[in-house]
């Protein structure tokens, strides 16, 4: 009896078990987080023309076996990530109209052509005597600018030589990638092309391409009116057509849109006084509130050439290949789009230009030859491709009532923790970030002022001053570089080796320490007010572009036109870590570190003497960019005169110095303004497209966020690098250790091959015994997302941005660890003596010396290496100082803990289960022996 019973008792033993692991199992593991190192697809679209014009496709051949052989069209599909799909931009089934034919709803075109009686009569047009030449740009006034009758308007019955080419035959090849399409902000982001037709050479005259950003609703998409377009730069305007780059409308230029001009008092710009009879057209702009604006003045409220982003004209190489950086607007830079602020969502519109006028014949009909009309008008604006812009939300913010918390740090950490703060609202915290110098954000976690920070930002330890009695704990956040980014537009001569890359964006550039010497000196007499006209510096390179030294490392400069101005290396005005970095490289490379004494190169080229007394090739304490020329220049005597700040000023961060390069404006204050009150000199704005050449010195993740390319830099190894994820390791890896334990520093005299010459390290430095409990848990929380999700490359809030690498699971293990002790009251006692902070962020009570090292310190740890590449796990602690307390992100709910206790008693289960059935046999077998 009692046999049996054991078996019984074993097989529900069993049973249990079995039923308890299963179920419990497969709930944890439908529950388990998603591996934070996983790689976040990317949100790059790629669009061809004639995935959003299928109709355009020539009929298939009368007879019934045929079937179209066009070679253009891929022999396989599409696939979806050559495509967009209907959340990235609008596919044939889902694009704003059914057809590529202007609709109401696209445009005011009534028809698609127009009736006898839309026909211009003669009192529709202006005389000769009452019709000014029509101007691409606006005019100071709100006379309207006469379109009837342009110059170069193409005759009302051309008969060009050869029939122009139909738009499918122009277009059919074209492609066009845009690099980033969700999670946008105020950034650049990178448009290419291929299979286009090369643009007409020195001038904006056939085969390019024009895009806008707009905003339209989801189901109708952009329409013309919704677009900021037409406030061309008056130099780009004058290489393109008439119209070309405005929202001017021409009677009798577009029959597709003719009808629209005489029905639509939208289109009709009012008469001046002077000629009320004068008829004149426009595309009015819509703002996402309803405003419509379509006279000169109030257009240029809305958007002007100094604050659109329009890219009037851009060029395609004899390759068929483009590209090119746009702005990406949000309602803070451009509230009459709304993007990121409304309902709406905004859209990216290229407008293809190929070699046929509105009216369909060819541009050679136009004595000038440049094609003419707005890309606003029916005909050129069907041929429009469409990508959808998702912006990130502008108005985002933590829950009011939420714990609040102010970190400091300076530039290089800016756009991680731009990124991590809406991330951790959930947790309860709100993390403000103050940017402020590293050696200020020192001094304030070590400071007695209260409501100052315990936790900063930086990328050098405090010293054993700075510190005194402080126990200061680091762990490393980011890792990222210093680069210089650029905007140049190859301007060369016809007889230069690389004349076919005329007109086109350079996405090469090499540097070495020398030529950076150079550029922060103003060694250039382009970068002298006056453009040193003393000796000696009158016989040094007018710029960069005309210096040996530059052309030997970047050959494809060779002929570059000698009236091209660069406008010189924009910095930031501050004093970082990151810069004394930069000067460090530069007194450790021979040949700088000579030039900075005063020694001439190779070719003759001398320092300014201004800088001569700075000491810079062995002052170890500079930090900053001065700019020691005092030179002061004035035209006339009635003028106030500019100096070096005027030409070449700084920049308000390395943030702002990335922007400059994108839009190429360096900010320099040169023009003379009479107007002015009082009269003084004003900024010259942004470069001409074309002919830019700008360079700024900036981090890593502000280049990327503007999609701005960078120089390769030549490294102690002598190895023209150009900063990647790879090569900014290798340069981290190559720190050395420093004076406070488990903090490594930048050494320039290191000689890696590959690694990048300005990797930097960032670390988080918290007094431990200043900070509150309050504090410290909320720094542990923060470091613990850090260490975890905050490694997780991607677009998205919390992720980590372009431009920063990952961390090593060795950095990310000390981080974890050093969350985990701000949380154990082992630690803190052991270090502070008490768990409450003093009144002072000095340690209260005494300590041994075994416990209260006069260094800063960090929690001893252990790391369990992992592969590069593996997801970041949390390292593992032992000794003496292993915390008793955890803060991790996100916490363990009640039922994953249930389900944790039945997976552990249902193992057991199934190990004795079996054991009693068997053993309740063996006795049974026993007893019937006997």
């Amino acid at each position: 009896m009692k046999t049996r019973t054991l078996v019984r008792v074993g097989n529900g033993a069993l049973a249990l078990g079995l039923a308890l692991t299963t179920i419990s199992g497969a709930l944890l593991l439908v529950g388990m987080p998603v591996n934070a190192a996983a790689t976040p697809t990317g949100s790059a679209v790629t669009v061809r023309w004639l995935d959003q014009h299928p109709d355009r496709v020539p009929p298939a051949p009368s007879s019934p076996t045929a079937t179209p052989t066009d070679s253009s069209t891929p022999a396989d599909p599409p696939t979806p990530s050559d495509s967009p799909t209907p959340s990235d931009s609008p596919t044939p089934t889902d694009s704003p109209t059914p057809s590529d034919s202007p609709t109401p709803s696209d445009s005011p075109t009534p028809s698609d052509s127009p009736t006898p009686t839309d026909s211009p009569t003669p009192s529709d047009s202006p005389t000769p005597s009452d019709s000014p030449t029509p101007s691409d740009s606006p005019t100071p006034t709100d006379t309207p600018t006469p379109t009837d009758t342009p110059s170069d308007s193409p005759t009302p019955t051309p008969t060009p030589t050869a029939p122009p080419e139909d738009d499918y035959s122009v277009f059919k090849d074209l492609s066009v990638t845009v690099g980033q399409t969700r999670n946008l902000v105020n950034q650049g982001v990178v448009v290419t092309w291929q299979g286009a037709r090369t643009t007409s050479p020195g001038e904006y005259a056939t085969d390019y391409l024009q895009i806008m950003q707009c905003w339209g609703s989801e189901a109708d998409g952009p329409s013309p009116e919704t677009c900021q377009f037409g406030s061309a730069n008056s130099s780009v305007s004058g290489l393109m057509g008439v119209n070309t780059g405005s929202r001017d409308l021409v009677r009798g230029d577009d029959p597709a849109q003719d009808p629209a001009l005489a029905t639509d008092p939208d289109l009709r710009l009012p008469a001046p006084l002077e000629n009320p009879n004068l008829r004149a057209y426009r595309m009015p702009f819509r703002s996402v509130d309803g405003t419509l604006s379509k006279t000169t003045t109030d257009l240029q409220k809305v958007f002007s050439p100094t604050t659109t982003n329009e890219v009037s004209a851009a060029r395609t190489a004899d390759n068929g290949t483009g590209q090119v950086t746009f702005e990406t607007q949000t309602s803070l830079e451009a509230p009459q789009l709304g993007c990121g602020a409304t309902a709406e969502p905004c859209w990216l519109v290229i407008v293809p230009r190929g070699e046929t006028n509105l009216d369909g014949s060819s541009h050679s009909a136009i004595t000038s030859g440049r094609l003419s009309g707005s890309p606003l008008s029916a005909s050129a604006w069907a041929n429009r491709i469409v990508v959808r812009l998702d912006f990130q939300s502008v108005s985002q913010s933590c829950p009011i009532g939420n714990h609040e918390e102010r970190l400091v740090g300076a530039d290089v950490s800016t756009a991680a923790v731009t990124s991590w703060q809406p991330a951790l609202c959930g947790s309860g915290t709100t993390y403000g970030f103050s940017l402020i110098g590293d050696a200020e954000a020192r001094r304030q976690i070590v400071s007695d002022t209260e409501g100052a920070s315990r936790l900063a930002l930086v990328d050098n330890p405090l010293t054993t001053d700075e510190a005194g009695d402080a126990t200061i704990a680091y762990s490393p956040i980011a890792q990222s570089a210093l680069v210089i980014a650029f905007t140049i537009d190859y301007s060369l001569y016809p007889d230069a080796p690389a004349i076919a890359q005329n007109g086109l964006q350079a996405q090469d550039l090499t540097l070495d320490a020398r030529l950076v010497a150079k550029l922060l000196t103003q060694t250039y007499r382009i970068d002298i007010p006056g453009r040193g006209s003393g000796t000696p510096m009158e016989t040094n390179p007018f710029s960069i572009v005309t210096d040996p030294e530059f052309l030997a490392l970047n050959p494809s400069f060779v002929g570059f036109q000698i009236d091209a101005t660069p406008g010189g290396l924009v910095t930031a005005l501050g004093s970082s870590d990151t810069n004394a970095e930069l000067w460090a490289w530069l007194r450790a490379d021979p040949l700088a570190a000579a030039f900075l004494a005063g020694a001439p190169d190779d070719y003759g080229t001398v320092i300014n003497p201004a800088y001569r007394s700075l000491d810079l090739a062995d002052d170890t304490t500079v930090d900053y960019f001065p700019k020691a020329d005092l030179t002061m220049v004035k035209d006339t005597s009635d003028e106030t005169g500019y100096g070096t700040l005027d030409l070449r000023p700084y920049a308000n961060d390395y943030l702002d110095a990335a922007y400059h390069a994108l839009r190429a404006d360096s900010g320099a204050k040169t023009s003379w303004d009479p107007f002015k009150q009082p009269a003084g000199y004003g900024a010259s704005g942004t470069q001409v497209p074309g002919h830019r050449f700008i360079l700024s010195l900036t981090d890593a993740a502000s280049a990327a966020r503007y999609g701005l390319p960078v120089a390769k830099i030549v490294n102690a190894a002598g190895q023209a690098i150009a900063p990647s994820a790879d090569s900014i390791a290798k340069g981290v890896g190559a720190f050395v250790d420093s004076d406070v334990p488990d903090v490594r520093v930048f050494d320039p005299t290191r000689r890696v091959a590959g690694a990048y010459a300005l990797p930097t390290l960032t670390y988080a430095a918290v007094n431990v015994c200043a900070s509150t409990p309050v504090e410290r848990k909320a720094y542990a929380r923060f470091l613990s997302f850090v260490a975890g999700k905050g490694q997780v490359s991607g677009e998205g809030l919390g992720q980590l941005p372009d431009g920063y690498v990952p961390l090593s699971a060795a950095d990310a293990g000390a981080t974890n660890a050093l969350a985990k002790s701000l949380t154990s009251k082992k630690y803190v006692g052991a270090h502070c003596g008490s768990d409450e902070p003093t009144s002072t962020p000095t340690p209260g009570p005494a300590q041994s010396s075994a416990t209260a090292p006069t260094q800063p310190v960090v929690p001893p740890t252990v790391v369990q290496e992992q592969p590069t590449g593996q997801a970041t796990q949390p390292a593992v602690v032992t000794g003496p100082d292993a915390p008793d307390e955890l803060t991790v992100d996100g916490g363990i709910g009640a039922s994953r803990v249930a389900l944790v206790g039945s997976l552990a008693a249902g193992v057991p289960l199934l190990v004795v289960g079996p054991f009693l059935s068997a053993r309740g046999r063996r006795l049974a077998r026993l007893m019937a022996a006997s």
